[in-house]
């Protein structure tokens, strides 16, 4: 039990008022024998509202019991827990709070109901009240009660609505909850009576009957399960039998021993966030003893070609399954060591995996091409070598789990003609010399959906400090982007003692979602967005890092709206992002916006080519691993949290 605010304050008040050394020890002592005294009284209270709980819900036994030298009683319960009871005493130096139950079935707390369920409802449990005492000032402590756990608190309020206080200070005390408690003449029943109405409580004492489920780590009052193991628990089960209520899908065992701990068993559906209530129930003779644990599934996806077969799963927003996506290539094996893909279809390559492509993979006739690295955590490798390039013509194009090298001039065409429904790039690892993407058409092209999302950028550049024309979509102003979303993306230079800059996205019109994207070194120089936006667009929570010193086209610009473009009502879509640089000389200068009269660009009111992203004072990332992209955003809601 911690009485709140710090006794240290009144043991320094003390200090300072004393006058001999004797005095300040006598004051300090009777000052901890107070407080000693009152922890032990509001401890008490709480193990009574324990009890209380137990006797309303009528599912625990006693297995046995202790009388102690102070007339209280300890109780070990059929779940293994303990309690000890002691009976209430009315008197002035008592510190207990009044507790009882309304007709409605609520807790009434120091004479005012709450809405706080006492007995279950619908299946629904009631609550148990928990107390603890705050220091007001030196001597006068008021009543708080929590209702989830002791996660919060309120405070216990008199019927005039003022605090309630367990001092000589404040107003009188009152006896506790339980007015006796004693087990009853034969010694099968321990019975309570509440101080409150009288109410008269029988728990069966029935020895050897155990109901504990030994709880393992909870996350938020849930036992986590993973889908491709299950887990286990230890148990005490003693008694006849055992019955077991599980969730539908789950399948749960436990058995009992009489003389051991037994262990519970479960295994959930294979799906993620399922949720219930696993319940055991132990019976001796006509006595059941019950304990329960609430269970939640957390899907652990060890082969995405098993979720394909087994109903699916999403890349981006888009589910691709047998029935989206017919075509499995390559008889439906996985591509081996030293494989290669030569055709559209869906496509998954053996974790960790290296294979070759060195001519274009196009995306033709009328099947999508998916490429997908079939173990999440160990993505395989393709490098496109050569002429070798992915190019979409009027087929979607899927990745996901793959790690792409390209050592030419991009990786991602569009051909002549393409209109696209959806790219999507989704958890990849790219490693580029030049461009992500590009195209030089101009017979007015068109994606509908970019999604390009939780992915990793790594451009290396072909000099050793300021690699240029490192773009990542480079599509000129004939070809529409409907949609884009860039998302939770790291964009890098290959070492903390290099940089890149490029065209970061040029199409001719997009309605773009630029949010949570770290970018390290990497300068959007000429440009970085060159479009008309239109719609709901957003550039936001980004965070911009620099450490290099560079002396020429060291000038970020993050937007170039042009002519036609619209603005969002609020200047939060484009004004809440942050730039840091870790060096002073020749640092980059992150601008908001580029503006050229001659290219008829627009730009909002208040603002000019002088306008910067807000400079932070300190870095808001942390550097763990640069060559392997790993940055921290360490700025609550801005930056990348990739895994």
């Amino acid at each position: 039990m911690k009485i709140y605010k710090y006794i240290g304050v009144a043991l320094m008040v003390l200090s300072l008022g004393a006058c001999k050394t004797d005095d300040l020890e006598r004051d300090i002592d009777a000052l901890k024998d107070r407080v000693t005294a009152m922890e032990a009284k509001v401890d008490r209270l709480n193990e009574s509202m324990n009890m209380i709980r137990v006797a309303l819900d009528g599912n625990k036994t006693i297995q046995s019991y202790t009388e102690n030298e102070d007339g209280s009683y300890t109780l070990t319960l059929s779940d293994g827990n303990t309690i000890t009871l002691t009976q209430g005493k009315k008197g002035a130096t008592d510190v207990y709070q009044e507790v009882s139950i309304s007709t409605d079935g609520n807790w009434v707390i120091g004479g005012v109901e709450t809405e706080h369920r006492a007995l279950a409802v619908d299946g629904e449990p009631g609550v148990t009240p928990q107390f603890r005492l705050t220091m007001e000032s030196e001597g006068k402590y008021y009543w708080e009660v929590s209702y989830d756990g002791k996660l919060t608190w309120e405070e216990v309020k008199s019927q005039q609505g003022t605090r309630v206080y367990a001092s000589a200070s404040g107003s009188s005390s009152v006896a506790g909850p339980i007015a006796s408690a004693a087990p009853n003449a034969t010694g099968d029943k321990f019975e309570i009576t509440l101080t409150s109405n009288g109410t008269k409580y029988e728990i069966p004492i029935v020895s050897g009957l155990a109901c504990a489920i030994k709880e393992p780590a909870l996350e938020d009052g849930f036992w986590i399960v993973p889908t491709n193991t299950g887990a286990t628990t230890p148990i005490d089960l003693k008694g006849e039998a055992v019955l077991i209520s599980a969730p539908e899908g789950w399948t749960v065992t436990a058995s009992i021993d009489n003389s051991n701990p037994t262990t519970l068993s479960v295994t959930p559906p294979n799906q993620d966030e399922a949720e219930g209530i696993i319940t055991l129930q132990v019976n001796k003779g006509v006595y059941w003893a019950i304990d329960q644990i609430k269970v939640r599934s957390k899907k652990v996806i060890t082969s995405w070609k098993a979720e394909y077969e087994q109903g699916g799963f999403y890349i981006g927003n888009e589910l691709v399954n047998s029935e989206n996506y017919p075509t499995l290539a390559n008889e439906g094996n996985l591509i081996e060591d030293g494989g290669t893909i030569s055709n559209s279809g869906v496509h998954f390559i053996k974790g960790g995996v290296n294979i070759s492509i060195s001519s274009i993979l196009a995306i033709t006739g009328e099947h999508p091409l998916v490429i997908v690295g079939d173990d999440p955590n160990n993505p395989p490798t393709v490098t496109f070598t050569g002429s070798g390039y992915l190019r979409v013509g009027t087929q979607n194009l899927l990745c996901k789990n793959v790690k792409f090298v390209r050592n030419g001039a991009y990786l991602f065409h569009v051909h002549t003609g393409a209109n696209v429904d959806k790219v999507i790039f989704d958890q990849c690892e790219m490693e580029l010399s030049n461009s992500f993407a590009f195209s030089s058409v101009s017979s007015n092209e068109k994606i509908d959906d970019f999604q390009f999302s939780n992915n990793k950028v790594k451009f290396t550049g072909k000099t050793e400090t300021l690699a240029s024309g490192m773009n990542f979509v480079n599509f000129g102003t004939s070809m529409t982007i409907t949609k884009a979303n860039i998302s939770n993306n790291i964009f890098y230079s290959k070492s903390n003692s290099t940089s890149a800059r490029g065209q970061f996205f040029a199409v001719k019109e997009t309605i773009i979602k630029l949010e949570n994207n770290t970018f390290c070194n990497y300068i959007q120089n000429p440009q970085g967005i060159k479009a008309k936006l239109t719609g709901d667009w957003s550039v936001r929570y980004n965070i911009f890092y620099s450490n290099i010193s560079v002396a020429s086209n060291n000038t970020s610009y993050l937007i170039w709206a042009l002519e036609g473009s619209t603005f969002p009502a609020s200047n939060d879509a484009f004004e809440s992002n942050v730039a840091y640089n870790a060096v002073e000389e020749n640092a980059t200068a992150w601008n908001v916006f580029y503006f050229s009269k001659s290219a008829s660009s627009e730009i909002p009111d208040g603002y000019d080519l002088k306008s910067r992203i807000p400079q932070e004072e300190e870095s808001p990332l942390q550097i763990v691993d640069w060559e392997n992209g790993k940055f921290v955003s360490s700025k609550a809601g801005y930056g990348a949290a990739i895994e």
